[in-house]
């Protein structure tokens, strides 16, 4: 996955301060040639955090020293127009936010169907991904977009930053209309995270419709689910079954290889199905059910 990220900060200059800022009377001293210059400096810094914001501000007060400067005149009225568009890109992750704080899936999917939600896509393939921080930095609560080459799945985070990664609590959320029968899919993972992927406890749930696939609390470690997991379900004749699982680096190991092998399955080289019988409470089997890999084998989907 491509690392490189962009933190934002909203904030516009308004024409009302600029024109004050170009009424100025005669040429500038030295000293005021100077501070502009210094002013300028600290603005291209901040322009390179992608804190436009600030930027602007310093920009302003460079525009305050030297008002009549061609050369600062132009630049600033750049990177106005850098700060304006970056403000739409800025509504569009509140937006999302707001749809993920609510679990709202549809308004998400919804978002990201939309005009804004397509220029903000283009905009992450860039560099991958599209980190806003309402407060600025790269270290704090935010939310980020991120997309993946060789694949149409593009998957949010909402939750805590440490210098540009995520680290401490968060939730993954992805959610789509592009389904067979146009139904809504989401899938959302909220847990711990460090070093940019899924560490910790989390807990996963995946809906199709109205159909609830896997609701469920996991070990990760690296974006992979380790760790023995239970299975409920009822045969047609009423009788409640129950088994379970293991996964060990996201591959399923309830049957080993040898044994597959034993009764005439295949053993492909990727990580495969697994087997989980299912018992009555008196211990007796009643029945088994197929784990299948592409269900969970790889863990939380795009952080293996």
């Amino acid at each position: 996955m491509r690392k490189h990220k962009e933190f934002m900060a909203a904030g516009m200059v308004s024409a009302a301060i600029l024109a004050a800022c170009l009424a100025g009377c005669g040429g500038p001293t030295e000293e005021q040639k100077q501070a502009a210059e210094k002013y300028r400096a600290k603005a291209e810094a901040y322009m390179e955090g992608n804190e436009y914001g600030k930027a602007q501000k310093a920009m302003e007060q460079a525009l305050e020293q030297t008002p009549e400067d061609e050369e600062l005149l132009a630049a600033a009225e750049k990177l106005n127009q850098k700060a304006e568009e970056m403000k739409g890109y800025n509504e569009t992750m509140e937006a999302a936010k707001e749809a993920i704080e609510a679990d709202d899936a549809a308004a998400l999917d919804k978002l990201q169907e939309s005009q804004k939600g397509q220029a903000l896509v283009e905009l992450a393939k860039e560099t991958g991904s599209y980190i806003y921080l309402p407060e600025g930095g790269d270290t704090g609560t935010g939310i980020g977009f991120y997309t993946f080459d060789g694949c149409d799945c593009d998957q949010w985070y909402y939750g805590d930053y440490k210098e540009g990664k995520r680290e401490g609590e968060g939730t993954w959320y992805y959610a789509s209309s592009h389904t067979e029968d146009k139904s809504l899919y989401k899938e959302v993972y909220t847990g711990q995270w460090s070093g940019d992927a899924p560490n910790g406890k989390g807990h996963q749930l995946v809906v199709l419709g109205d159909t609830v696939d896997t609701d469920q609390d996991f070990k990760v470690k690296n974006g992979l689910f380790y760790g023995t997991y239970k299975i409920k379900d009822t045969l047609e004749d009423g009788t409640k079954v129950s088994g379970k699982y293991k996964l060990k680096k996201g591959k399923y190991v309830t049957i080993s290889d040898e044994e597959l092998e034993a009764n005439n399955f295949v053993v492909p080289d990727q990580p495969h199905l697994a087997i989980a019988f299912l018992y009555n409470k008196e211990g007796e089997i009643k029945s088994c059910t197929m784990v299948y890999a592409e269900d969970t084998t790889k863990g939380v989907k795009h952080f293996y």
